[in-house]
């Protein structure tokens, strides 16, 4: 990998701003490009760099805005402002689950908690020998996630990255007897400021901002932001180009419309924004699989308050993990204690008094966050017309999946007691606390399913996948194992809704490394897919 010299505060990044100043824009215009990679962030950025470094002309488009690192205060709202999708609002149809997503040039990534996982061997073996994804057998894939991790650092937290919350999670696992092991991150000398959610201000958060995008720009890739793909034009069975809007991120005014032509077009958009322009652009989708198959990861924070002081958001945001039922019971558990804004968002912090007191706890607490896998029973759909319709995203957790986060939110309040906790506060819209372990049980049952789930279980998902799954019968999957949409040639997806089925696993290595596996066989079938060859 050659050295690419990138000015800090300056990727060229073309912005809805210099549109407007362009007088030769008035008001639609079109450009040319080899590859149109639709999305910037963990899949979208890594096909741009594979691509551009393979000699191709390519273009990333971004709806959202473009925010240097400079521009991050480490203030968590004013993030949550500007570069989270809705104001980090975006909820399910029922308006109790919460589905954070970065929207900017570098997506998630920028926003992320720089977990990286591995799923184990068994996964990719069930995936290549059941599903017939030979792609993704343990001794194909397996060297790609060791490319992406030197590519991104991937290393350990060492001591010093483990902080009191995570330390309070250890003490509780040595007295439970569960096993823990320091979380991976994508980190480079980490400042452990502890403010991940809010954008990394130092350029050491290994985000497809700092990594994968100005590579791709150094290696001749054009990056637009403020600009929506509303849809993906198709002729004859193949994709052509797309066709967009430009919006000033403040105003929300239209600026420019556009058309890009190009030879391949790849949607890496996310696993709830990909399935939303292919249903806009009315692809042909034999399997009625598209948009369906919705895993979330559902997760739920489990707050412990400890009679001392611990600032517990000082340090790595994310420290340890309890490993002990991954495999087992596909339960995830990462240390993270969320910061004030994130909770209010929530609900947990109250308001008037109640609010004043929470927040005089807040350097007492420590937080746990239980995921449970999930069925992928879930929906994303678009209603309405391409440029005046509306996303519905349909997830409720079933019974099953209730008691499983359920179950998570009881072991991760066991490890705060088993700590010394003084009182936990349980994920419940009926805000409970338990005082010590032998309340738990009573107050735990106070948290009924009710009318199918909702309004229950406080329930967030950073980790979307499935919608536009990958598998070799096409009336089963929406693409094939070379992430092409079936019967839509040159329209390729890089993004988490590949994903075959439900993981217990962290996503972010996984989608880069299905994004390199995929952009590299964009490039072998160059003779095919381009006209140049």
């Amino acid at each position: 990998m050659r050295a690419i010299n990138i000015p800090r505060d300056g990727l060229p990044v073309t912005t809805a701003r210099d549109m407007a100043r362009d007088d030769s824009i008035s008001g639609r215009f079109t450009l040319k490009t080899e590859v149109v990679v639709i999305g910037s962030g963990a899949g979208g950025s890594m096909v741009a760099w594979e691509l551009a470094r393979a000699g191709r002309q390519v273009l990333v488009v971004e709806a959202g805005p473009y925010h240097p690192s400079s521009a991050f205060t480490e203030h968590l709202g004013d993030t949550m402002t500007e570069i989270y999708r809705e104001q980090a609002a975006q909820l399910n149809s029922t308006a109790d689950v919460l589905f954070p997503e970065g929207a900017c040039v570098g997506g998630s990534t920028v926003i992320g908690a720089c977990v990286m996982q591995q799923p184990p061997d068994s996964v990719f073996r069930r995936w290549s020998e059941e599903l017939g994804l030979k792609n993704l057998a343990p001794q194909v894939i397996k060297p790609l996630f060791d490319e992406v991790g030197r590519e991104q650092y991937v290393h350990l937290n060492e001591a010093h990255e483990i902080n009191t919350t995570a330390h309070k999670v250890i003490q509780g696992c040595e007295r439970m007897g569960f096993s823990w092991k320091p979380v991976s991150r994508n980190v480079r000398q980490c400042a452990l400021t502890g403010h991940c959610l809010a954008g990394c201000p130092s350029d050491r958060k290994m985000s497809a901002l700092v990594t994968h995008l100005p590579w791709a720009v150094g290696h001749g890739a054009r990056v637009m932001a403020d600009t929506e793909v509303t849809r993906v034009l198709i002729r004859n069975g193949r994709a052509y180009g797309v066709e967009a809007v430009v919006r000033d991120p403040r105003t929300r005014q239209k600026v420019a419309e556009l058309r890009i032509d190009a030879e391949v077009v790849v949607a890496a958009g996310g696993a709830i924004q990909t399935p939303l322009l292919l249903q806009r652009s009315e692809i042909p989708d034999a399997s009625g699989q598209l948009g369906k198959n919705l895993a979330v990861q559902p997760f739920v924070q489990v707050l412990a308050r400890f009679r001392e002081e611990l600032h517990g958001f000082r340090g790595a945001l994310v420290g340890v993990e309890i490993d002990e039922f991954i495999e087992t019971d596909g339960y995830m558990f990462f240390s993270a204690l969320a910061e004030p804004e994130q909770l209010m968002i929530q609900g947990n912090q109250g308001a008037g008094p109640d609010h004043i007191n929470f927040m005089k706890s807040y350097k007492h607490l420590a937080g746990l966050n239980a995921f449970a896998i999930d069925e992928g029973r879930g929906e994303v759909k678009w209603k309405g017309s391409h440029t005046d319709g509306r996303k519905v995203i349909s997830w409720n957790p079933s019974r099953a999946e209730f008691e499983k986060l359920k179950h998570g939110a009881s072991l991760a309040s066991r490890v705060f007691f088993a700590a010394g906790a003084e009182e936990v506060y349980l994920p419940s819209f009926q805000r409970l606390s338990a005082p010590s372990v032998f309340d738990l049980d009573a107050r735990l049952d106070e948290i009924t399913y009710g009318v199918r789930g909702m309004y229950s279980l406080r329930i967030n998902s950073f980790s979307s996948h499935g919608t536009c799954r990958m598998g070799v019968d096409r009336y089963h999957a929406v693409t094939n194992a070379r992430g092409e949409v079936y019967d839509v040639k040159g329209l390729f997806v890089a993004d988490a809704s590949l994903l075959p089925e439900p993981m217990a696993s962290a996503p972010h290595w996984t989608v880069q490394t299905l994004a390199k596996q995929v952009a590299q066989g964009i490039h072998a079938r160059g003779q095919e897919l381009f006209l140049k060859g």
